[in-house]
């Protein structure tokens, strides 16, 4: 018995399944209702972001990267080429590359843009006229909608990133 896998396949998949049900929920639940009641979204947004979601999503999705990779790289002996080329090594491998994209567009694209809707949906309350509020509320709508996009195909990167590691074994 290995202390050190068990540990890590652990943290590896319950991270990861946080991960990929919380990016899903948000992606096809959350986003649209946020969008859908306009304005008032922001609240929400505000709410969670005080709530730590901004932190706790990279967070689950750091420790099942870092963990799936250094699984990987026991697994693989090091990235022995004839692992990598195999029915599972490359399952695994394309699954981590779909999470690592993931990971990516999350950081890089929605997680900048949930955290201007955020600020700007405090702003909007003390907007000093009506064009600073139409302004405010212009640019929240096309970073909600940035964002909703991009969460999307993360939701979508992280269920093939899923499926492939599901299967991978078998194959």
């Amino acid at each position: 018995m290995d202390l050190l896998i068990i540990v890590l396949r652990l943290v590896h998949v319950v991270f990861g399944a946080l991960w990929v049900g919380m990016a899903v929920f948000t992606a096809i639940f959350l986003m649209p209702a946020v969008q859908e009641v306009g304005p008032d979204g922001g609240k929400v947004m505000v709410a969670l972001q005080r709530r730590g979601i901004m932190t706790v999503m990279p967070v689950l999705a750091l420790g099942t990267l870092v963990t799936g990779l250094w699984l990987y790289w026991r697994v693989s002996a090091g990235l022995e080429s004839a692992y990598l080329t195999s029915g599972p090594g490359a399952a695994f491998g394309l699954g981590g590359l779909a999470a690592l994209a993931a990971y990516a567009m999350g950081m890089l694209t929605m997680r900048p843009a949930m955290m201007r809707v955020a600020e700007l949906s405090q702003r909007l309350g003390k907007a000093a006229t009506e064009a600073d509020r139409t302004r405010v509320v212009t640019e929240i709508q096309r970073l909600r909608v940035r964002a909703s996009l991009t969460g999307r195909l993360v939701a979508w990167l992280l269920v093939f990133s899923v499926s492939a590691m599901a299967v991978a074994r078998y194959l």
